[in-house]
């Protein structure tokens, strides 16, 4: 295993663990908390989120890329009291036919893909009509002196966090794969990451797919 793969598989699943504080996971519990029916999230990292999901889900299919990230959701997985399934991939090729699910989650999952246009196409594709779409992410700031500072911070950003970006539009991104908002909340969270909090200004919404 090279040095880039550890960092990647056994020290960031690691910093993800120790990452954040109560209003972040306040912020990811509202986000899961809808969710019901047969549901997928994208990006699980290590499964903090499976303790917020609700009595109304039936099945909750997940998807991963990362083997250090599965190891650490595996005990989380097998707590859930609702069927799960796992799978090691990312999502730009989802491995499941239309119209599956009745909700997709993703948190803070977009700023790190590296195609959020395949990706949320995937997720369009496999959303039955009338599901939901439920998303926590961080996104470039609207305001111009800290987007100067993300621009300026990003290239490090994107090593030392695994690809992450803090300069994507990831409001728009959404809005561009064909969905609407049934409702969407931008916030400003204390406790994020360093170096600084304004440099990770939040969306929190529920996404419904457009349709003419």
């Amino acid at each position: 295993m090279g040095l880039r793969d550890w960092y990647t598989e056994r020290v960031f699943p690691w910093i993800l663990e120790r990452v954040g504080g109560p209003q972040s996971h306040a912020l990811r519990a509202r986000c899961v908390a809808g969710a019901q029916g047969d549901v997928l999230e994208i990006g699980l990292g290590t499964g903090q989120s499976l303790k917020s999901y609700g009595p109304k889900v039936r099945k909750l299919t997940v998807v991963e890329p990362s083997t250090g990230m599965h190891a650490l959701a595996r005990q989380r997985l097998d707590a859930c009291p609702f069927e799960t399934e796992a799978h090691q991939l990312g999502a730009e090729a989802l491995p499941f036919d239309d119209e599956t699910f009745d909700a997709v989650v993703c948190t803070w999952t977009l700023c790190s893909v590296q195609e959020p246009d395949a990706e949320l196409s995937e997720l369009h594709r496999v959303l039955k009509p009338g599901g939901r779409f439920h998303f926590l992410e961080h996104v470039r700031s609207d305001e111009p002196g800290v987007l100067r500072w993300q621009q300026r911070i990003d290239p490090l950003q994107r090593v030392f966090a695994c690809g992450c970006t803090l300069t994507r539009d990831t409001e728009a991104l959404i809005r561009e794969a064909g969905f609407d908002y049934d409702s969407l909340e931008a916030i400003d969270c204390p406790d994020m990451p360093p170096p600084h909090p304004k440099l990770y200004p939040l969306i929190l919404g529920i996404g419904r797919i457009h349709y003419d």
